[in-house]
């Protein structure tokens, strides 16, 4: 496979896809904050029920299959498993146990109805911590915290997507090591695929939000309607289907234009994960920023809603003036979360990727790339190019060196 997934006719227009990545996840963090302003002062729903194109969903689904898409491009520049996991690892918790471990031990005491020895008496103080800490245990509610709001009791209800995103990982994760990656049996991501969204469309029949229960903290029939753009990421990246920004957006029109049925939320997880995939690869050069800019998207989507729950605590109950308040907030958190959490500990990565050599020359240092992720890629790929040219400049038995040049002469 080549590394890159769109010849641009006039590349120079166009930033890097991790860059328009990193943009799209922090618009999208952003609009999960406004959807949840409405519903957290107690005033319902922002966006009308019959809109076939839920913007909060939406932003879900596109995050599920951007990660689909990027988490395999990344098994393909380095397959090997046991640093595929730790990658994910040092993803997806350290910035989910800041936020819990904040709330726990920092915010809940100052907040809580109880007295501070009452509130670290609690069994619930700690349960928080340790249950959240196991991601697939989570636990929404800390003793006397936000008891009195519009939404009671919830410290931060965005992090139930975050075992989702873990199962989605695990399940990546089983079709990769059976070689799916592998263009011979990436078949098996298809038929993966194929069967989630059987499962979604039986459960789609059945009466009721939710009635496919549980599996612990996570919603079944969410998790598997979140799976199925998940997939569609993955079978995106291992086919290399062409990217249309045509094509994206007259799906997008016409899914705008259904009434809101079972057919249009089936189409939406198509539609929309395609649309974000293409998004990212025809993100415009001109809003390229600093990395710190855009790169803290989780620790928005994270920190977002206990800031607007302490917002309603405070009094704030319209909301559009939650959004004005919440939205430059969760930013700056974010940034910091980026900052001094996220990035500091994606660069253990170095500490479990392959020896690093000398950067052959004409390489693209890392540090000009836009992605702490990106850049560390970029310095696997280079390792792989130097290890490819030392092996080329090593003659075999039957390869004499070319007299001018000093390589094995090419047959």
């Amino acid at each position: 496979m080549g590394t890159a997934r769109v010849e641009h006719a006039h590349p120079e227009r166009f930033a890097a896809p991790a860059h328009g990545f990193a943009w799209i996840r922090m618009i999208g963090a952003l609009l999960v904050i406004y959807g949840h302003s409405s519903p957290l002062v107690g005033s319902g729903d922002l966006f009308p029920p019959e809109w076939p194109l839920q913007p909060d969903e939406a932003v879900l689904m596109g995050f599920f299959a951007m990660s689909g898409f990027q988490i395999t491009e990344s098994w393909i520049r380095d397959p090997h498993p046991l640093r595929f996991a730790a990658k994910r690892v040092l993803r997806l918790w350290p910035p989910m146990l800041t936020v819990s471990v904040g709330m726990a031990l920092i915010v809940g005491p100052l907040v809580t109805t109880l007295s501070v020895g009452e509130y670290f008496a609690a069994h619930g103080t700690w349960a928080y911590i340790v249950n959240n800490t196991g991601l697939l245990t989570l636990n929404h509610h800390l003793p006397g915290v936000f008891t009195g709001n519009p939404w009671p009791g919830a410290v931060n209800g965005a992090l139930w997507t975050l075992p989702m995103e873990l199962l989605a990982y695990a399940g990546l994760y089983a079709l990769l090591l059976v070689g799916a990656a592998k263009q011979r049996l990436r078949w098996l991501a298809v038929l993966a695929l194929c069967a989630i969204v059987v499962w979604d469309r039986y459960l789609e029949q059945d009466p009721g939000a939710e009635s496919a229960g549980s599996l612990l903290s996570v919603p079944v029939e969410s998790l598997v309607a979140f799976l199925v753009a998940f997939a569609f990421g993955v079978v995106l990246n291992l086919y290399r289907m062409p990217l249309s920004v045509l094509a994206a957006g007259a799906g997008v029109a016409v899914l705008g234009a259904m009434p809101n049925s079972i057919a249009a939320s089936f189409l939406m997880a198509f539609v929309v994960s395609y649309a974000v995939v293409v998004a990212g690869h025809f993100w415009p050069a001109r809003l390229t920023v600093p990395g710190h800019w855009v790169n803290g998207s989780y620790g928005v989507y994270v920190w977002g809603f206990p800031v607007q729950q302490l917002l309603a605590m405070a009094g704030v109950g319209n909301q559009y003036v939650m959004v004005l308040c919440a939205v430059p907030i969760s930013y700056v958190l974010g940034t910091l979360s980026w900052t001094f959490v996220e990035e500091p500990v994606m660069r253990l990565r170095h500490y479990i990727a392959p020896q690093r050599r000398s950067r052959p020359a004409g390489a693209v240092p890392p540090e000009e790339l836009s992605d702490t992720e990106e850049r560390a890629d970029a310095e696997e790929r280079a390792d792989a190019e130097e290890r490819a040219d030392a092996e080329e400049r090593t003659p075999g038995p039957n390869r004499p060196l070319d007299p001018i040049s000093g390589r094995p002469e090419r047959f």
